[in-house]
C-alpha cells in the first residue's frame, strides 16, 4: 500500500506553532486548494509539519504563501455527543514555496530590461 499525497495551494492563516512534551517542534498550517475543473470548489485541509520542517514553516511560511506539500494523508476519528466524527490532515514530509513575489519579480525584470535597453543616442549611431 502507498499513502502519498501532493497538493499545491495557498496558506489561509499564519501557521500555529507548538512543542510536544518531548520538545519536538510542530507547526500546523491550513491550506486552500482549488479544484482546477471547478473554480468554486475549494478544499481546506490542515497540514502538520514536524521538527526541521516545522521550524522552516514557522519561520518563512505566512498567510497568502503559495506552497506545495508532499506527505501522507492522516485520518482522525472521535466521538462527540454520541456522534462519530472524522477529519483528515496531511502529515508533511516536504513544504516548498511555489512561484515567487510577482511584484518584486516584475520590478526586477523591468529594471533589468530598462538598464539593458539601448538609449536613443546609441540607436542613432547604428548604421544599416
Amino acid at each position: 500500500m502507498l499513502n502519498v499525497i501532493t497538493m499545491v495551494g495557498n496558506v489561509v492563516a499564519d501557521p500555529s506553532n507548538r512543542s510536544t512534551g518531548t520538545g519536538k517542534s510542530v507547526s500546523t498550517l491550513r491550506l486552500a486548494v482549488n479544484n482546477p475543473l471547478n473554480d468554486k470548489e475549494v478544499l481546506f485541509i490542515n497540514v502538520d509539519t514536524w521538527e526541521k520542517q516545522a521550524e522552516f514553516v514557522s519561520k518563512f511560511v505566512k498567510k497568502g504563501s503559495m506552497v506545495s506539500v508532499v506527505g501522507r494523508l492522516k485520518q482522525d476519528e472521535w466521538e462527540k455527543d454520541g456522534v462519530k466524527r472524522t477529519s483528515y490532515a496531511i502529515v508533511a514530509d516536504r513544504v516548498n514555496f511555489v512561484g515567487g513575489k510577482k511584484k518584486d519579480a516584475t520590478a526586477a525584470a523591468t529594471t533589468a530590461a530598462t538598464a539593458a535597453a539601448p538609449t536613443s543616442n546609441e540607436l542613432e549611431d547604428v548604421s544599416f
